[in-house]
């Protein structure tokens, strides 16, 4: 026969059961909520960092600018496959387009883009570029660089990126992988002129080489590394006896190639592995 004690017994071990579960249960909800915050923190703290001493909210297009060369059709021209000769018209422009200014070829030819999807290339005399632009000196704070290429997904076919910020004239080097990646070099650089822009987009390192000197322009540099056909990363520029003959890095200055210091450049040849996704904005 089972005694009243007995039961007592047995109600009060199945009450001690149920706290336990019930315990449990919320250890593991305290443990599910400390790894979100473990997970969203980086995030919160871009986030925070992306307001102002003012309290104004800034956002990524305020924050990060696209710098895109915008010119202006000067009068009614045919548009071309291309600029060597023969050439075959794909379209036109009229007067008064405004036009994106996709690349250049030798200060003479332009390929240029409009809104609608138009794209083709014309003459110098057609177009009316805008002066340079002043540099943005204000520099994002390191959590917020990573922040943006990470929420951009960037992928590459190693563990390093590049990411040439034209706005802020500077040049961020990358570890890890899409989704994490994490900064390890801030570099001054000179980009291209607005009459000769570095191309935009995405590209990839490709070849390399200690030194080079192009005849029609009449200087050279070291250490360059190819991302996109002629569009090199490389050393301040020289003559042809390797004296430097230009030491401005901050601000658009060259014919279209990234350039570096002479130790940032010798540093960049050196580290930076064939296949790395190159994000020019």
């Amino acid at each position: 026969m089972i005694s009243e004690r007995d039961m007592m017994h047995d109600g009060e071990s199945a009450s001690g059961g149920a706290i336990a579960i019930i315990m449990v249960w919320k250890l593991m909800q305290l443990a599910a909520v400390l790894c979100l915050l473990f997970l969203l923190t980086p995030g919160l703290l871009a986030q925070s960092r992306m307001t102002e001493a003012g309290g104004a909210w800034r956002g990524w297009e305020e924050l990060v600018k696209p710098s895109v060369v915008y010119a202006t059709i000067t009068g009614d021209t045919a548009a071309y496959d291309g600029w060597g000769s023969p050439r075959r018209e794909v379209g036109t422009f009229a007067q008064g387009e405004t036009v994106e200014v996709v690349r250049d070829y030798n200060y003479q030819w332009y390929q240029v883009r409009a809104d609608d999807g138009r794209e083709g290339w014309v003459p110098v005399d057609k177009l009316a570029i805008p002066a340079d632009p002043e540099t943005n000196v204000e520099r994002l704070p390191v959590e917020l660089v990573e922040a943006f290429v990470n929420m951009q997904g960037f992928t590459s076919k190693t563990d390093q990126l590049v990411w040439v910020d034209i706005d802020r004239q500077l040049t961020y080097v990358f570890v890890g992988q899409a989704g994490n990646w994490t900064l390890v070099r801030t570099m001054p650089c000179a980009t291209g002129k607005n009459v000769s822009p570095t191309l935009r987009g995405l590209h990839e390192t490709a070849e390399r080489g200690e030194w080079f000197f192009a005849e029609r322009f009449g200087e050279g540099a070291e250490n360059w590394v190819q991302f996109s056909g002629p569009y090199l990363f490389h050393s301040l520029p020289m003559d042809r006896h390797r004296t430097i003959v230009d030491y401005t890095l901050g601000e658009r200055r060259s014919a279209g190639c990234v350039r570096l210091s002479m130790e940032d450049s010798h540093w960049f040849y050196s580290f930076i592995k064939r296949g790395s996704t190159v994000f020019v904005n």
